[in-house]
C-alpha cells in the first residue's frame, strides 16, 4: 500500500474510533415478517424480477414466467411466444427481457431462440398483445432495460456494445458505437420533468491504470436525447449523436470507484440517485446524487477535449439530429466526455468493514431508508439521516448469495431472490423490536410507532419520540411485573442463567444482589455461569440492559440449593427446562 493510501486509512480508522455511531444491526431478525415462497414447479436460476401496478411482482427464469401479488404465492404463468410459429419449427424461446410497460400496468417481456427475438406485453388476463419482432438483437435478461413510450432501451455489456434502442416499427433503431472497453450497466433512468427529453444511464468502464498493470472501473453517467435519430449515411448512421459523458466522484480520498448498483427515489420535483460504491479498504459506501445537478454538469461544464464546435452545443437536443453538421458529428465521434465530475449532494454514507451487492431506496414517513444486502445473504435496513442500521435480516435459511431485489413501495415490502429461492420481507413488521414502547422507539424505526399498546405500523400508531414514553424509573417492566419460579439447584453443580438480547445496541449486565457481574456473551444471549453450586449462589438474579437513557430488566431468577433428591435435576436438564420457559430469541 503506497505512503499516500496509507494515511488516509489512518485518518479514517482515527475519525471512526472517534465516533459512536452502530455499524452492527440493533437487531437481527430471522423470522417474523418473513415469508418463504413455495413454487409449483422445480425452480431455479431466478435471474429477474420487475414489478407492475397493482402490486404485481413478475419473477422470470429461462423460459419460465412466475407472477406473485400480496394475497398469493407465486402463480406459474403459461405464455407461449410460439403461437405464430410454423407447426414444424423447434420453438424454444428464453426469456432474454422482462420490464413494465411505459405506463406501468402492463408486463413488457421479449424472448429469443436462434438469434431471433420477439417481444410482447402480458394484459391482466395473461394475454399476449401487441408481439413483434425484434431482428439480429438478443438482450440480456440480467442487464438494466427501460421502456418509453414505443421505444426500448436495453444494454449489451460485451466489447463493442453499449445501449441500444429498438422499437416495433424498426425505425429510428440505435445504438452505441463501438468501444475497446468493458461496460458494465447497473442502471438507466427517464428523465421526467425539466430532464423528460433525455435519458440517463449508470455504468462502470474498464479503465488501464496508469502504470498499465492494473485494471480500473470508473464510474459514470451518460446523457442521451429520445427523438436521437442518429447520423447521416456518411457519419454516426444508426448511432447515438447526443451521448455525453461524466465521471462520478464518491469520497474523495477513500477512493470509492466500484460502482456497484443504482437506485432512485422520486421526490416533487427531481429525482435523487442512490450509488453504492465499494473501494480497496473494504469499505462500502452509499453517494446520493440528484438529476438536476447531473443535468446541469452535462450542459454547462467545459469538455475534457479539444476541438468542441462553435455553432453547436454537443450533446444538445435538436429536431433532426440527421442535419448536424460533419465537425459536430466528428467530435460526438470520440464519445466526449466532461471536465467537471459529478459529485454527491453531501459526503458519502460510510459503512465500515461491509460489502453489500444491492441497492433499493424508500421513503417512510419523512425519512428515507436505505434496503442493502450483504454478500452473506443479509439485508440491512439502515437509516439515511444518521446512517443507523436498524435491523439485519436472515432471509434465507442457509447463508446465500442473493441474485436479485425489488422494492414494492406500495405494499412496503422487500422480495429477495437467491438462485433458487424468493423471500418477501414485510417492512412493517415492528413486532421484531418487542412490546415495550421504549424498544419499539429506541429501533429508530420510521415504518414503526408505539400505539399505547404495541409496536406497530406508523399509520396504526402515534408515538415516535422518545419522550412519549415514561422514562425508566417510571416506565413498569413487562419482565418485572412477571411472577418467576424458584428454580432448585443440586450442590456442587454447574448452573447457566440465560437473558435474551434482543438489542445488539445495548449493553447487559447481571445483579446477585448488590453484586454487579458482566454478560459472557453467546449466540444464545447473555449467560451467567455459576460453577459449583452452594448457599453463597442462593437469591435472586436480575439481567439488565442499557441503551440511550433507558434502562429495563430483562430477567429474573431466584436460585435456591436443591433440599432433597426430588430435585436434583442434572444442569442440563435445569437448562433446557429454562431455555423453554424463555421467550423465542430469534424474531
Amino acid at each position: 500500500m503506497d505512503r499516500a493510501r496509507f494515511c488516509v486509512l489512518l485518518t479514517w480508522i482515527s475519525c471512526a474510533c472517534s465516533t459512536k455511531l452502530h455499524y452492527d444491526a440493533r437487531v437481527t431478525v430471522k423470522h417474523e415478517g418473513i415469508t418463504r415462497f413455495s413454487f409449483e414447479d422445480r425452480y431455479s436460476g431466478l435471474v429477474k424480477m420487475v414489478s407492475t401496478s397493482g402490486s404485481t411482482i413478475w419473477m422470470g427464469r429461462n423460459e419460465t414466467l412466475y407472477s406473485i401479488t400480496p394475497a398469493q404465492n407465486p402463480k406459474l404463468v403459461n405464455v407461449s411466444l410460439c403461437k405464430d410459429e410454423s407447426a414444424d419449427s423447434n420453438c424454444s424461446y428464453k426469456l432474454s427481457l422482462l420490464s413494465q410497460s411505459a405506463d406501468g400496468r402492463l408486463l413488457f417481456f421479449c424472448g429469443s431462440a436462434s438469434e431471433k427475438t420477439k417481444c410482447c406485453y402480458l394484459n391482466s388476463s395473461y394475454s399476449l398483445i401487441d408481439c413483434f419482432k425484434l431482428d439480429n438483437y438478443e438482450p440480456i435478461i440480467s442487464e438494466p432495460s427501460l421502456l418509453v413510450g414505443d421505444m426500448l432501451y436495453f444494454t449489451l455489456p460485451e466489447m463493442g456494445k453499449g445501449l441500444f434502442r429498438v422499437n416495433k416499427d424498426k425505425e429510428q433503431n440505435i445504438w452505441s458505437q463501438a468501444t475497446q472497453t468493458e461496460l458494465k450497466y447497473l442502471k438507466l433512468i427517464a428523465g421526467k420533468g425539466k430532464h423528460e427529453d433525455k435519458v440517463y444511464s449508470f455504468f462502470a468502464e474498464k479503465h488501464k491504470s496508469k502504470d498499465g498493470e492494473s485494471d480500473q472501473w470508473v464510474p459514470q453517467v451518460s446523457q442521451s436525447c429520445k427523438n436521437d435519430r442518429g447520423g447521416p449515411k456518411a457519419q454516426l448512421q444508426n448511432s447515438w449523436t447526443s451521448m455525453i459523458y461524466a465521471r462520478l466522484s464518491c469520497g474523495r480520498g477513500y477512493d470509492f470507484t466500484q460502482l456497484v448498483d443504482v437506485a432512485t427515489l422520486q421526490t416533487d420535483d427531481d429525482i435523487k440517485i442512490y450509488a453504492l460504491f465499494r473501494n480497496y479498504w473494504n469499505m462500502s459506501a452509499v453517494c446520493v446524487y440528484n438529476m438536476t445537478k447531473i443535468s446541469t454538469i452535462f450542459t454547462s461544464s467545459q469538455f475534457n477535449s479539444s476541438g468542441v464546435p462553435a455553432d453547436h452545443r454537443p450533446g444538445a437536443c435538436v429536431a433532426n439530429s440527421a442535419s448536424l453538421s460533419s465537425e459536430v458529428l466528428k467530435f460526438m465521434s470520440g464519445r466526449p466526455e466532461m471536465k467537471d465530475w459529478v459529485m454527491p449532494e453531501n459526503g458519502p454514507l460510510l459503512f465500515r468493514h461491509r460489502h453489500y451487492t444491492h441497492i433499493q431506496v424508500d421513503r417512510a414517513q419523512h425519512d428515507t431508508v436505505l434496503l442493502l444486502s450483504l454478500e452473506s445473504g443479509g439485508v440491512h435496513k439502515v437509516l439515511e439521516k444518521s446512517v443507523f442500521v436498524i435491523a439485519e435480516y436472515l432471509p434465507f435459511a442457509h447463508g446465500t448469495h442473493i441474485t436479485g431485489m425489488l422494492l414494492d413501495a406500495s405494499e412496503k415490502r422487500l422480495l429477495v431472490s437467491s438462485s433458487d429461492e424468493v423471500v418477501q420481507i414485510d417492512l412493517q413488521a415492528c413486532g421484531v423490536y418487542g412490546d415495550e414502547c421504549s424498544e419499539c422507539l429506541l429501533s429508530q424505526d420510521p415504518y414503526c410507532a408505539w400505539s399505547g399498546i404495541h409496536c406497530t405500523a406508523t399509520a396504526e400508531g402515534r408515538g415516535k419520540d422518545p419522550h412519549d414514553c415514561k422514562m425508566p424509573s417510571a416506565e413498569p417492566s413487562r419482565t418485572e411485573s412477571r411472577a418467576e419460579s424458584v428454580i432448585h439447584v443440586p450442590p456442587s453443580s454447574s448452573h447457566f442463567l440465560l437473558c435474551p438480547m434482543t438489542s445488539h445496541h445495548a449493553t447487559y449486565h447481571w445483579l446477585h444482589g448488590h453484586r454487579r457481574e458482566e454478560c459472557v456473551r453467546s449466540d444464545q444471549g447473555c449467560l451467567y455461569l455459576i460453577e459449583r453450586m452452594n448457599e453463597t449462589h442462593e437469591g435472586s438474579y436480575t439481567c439488565l440492559s442499557s441503551e440511550n437513557v433507558y434502562n429495563r430488566t430483562v430477567a429474573h431468577y431466584e436460585l435456591s440449593l436443591s433440599r432433597s433428591n426430588a430435585h436434583r435435576l442434572t444442569p442440563v436438564v435445569l437448562l433446557l427446562l429454562m431455555v423453554m420457559s424463555l421467550p423465542v430469541l430469534d424474531f
